[in-house]
């Protein structure tokens, strides 16, 4: 059984870039730069970390369902 958007899209809502441990092997790249900047986003205002954020929203919710299906 494969994973669920529905999943991974409020994860985003709710977890920021942490949502890219749920399809962690095919997003490990993407958590560790979300993890960076939202460390470094602490001394600039959170700026940065509300760019991840948005990012992570878009990422999910721009991949299709059968993306998520294949994925175990």
């Amino acid at each position: 059984m494969g994973k669920d958007k529905t999943t991974a899209v409020l994860m985003a809502v709710f977890l920021s870039y942490w949502t890219w441990l749920y399809t962690y092997k095919q997003d490990k790249v993407k958590f560790w730069i979300g993890l960076g900047v939202s460390f470094v986003g602490l001394f600039f205002l959170l700026l940065p970390t509300i760019g991840i954020w948005v990012w992570a929203i878009i990422d999910r919710t721009t991949k299709d369902d059968k993306y998520y299906k294949k994925l175990k």
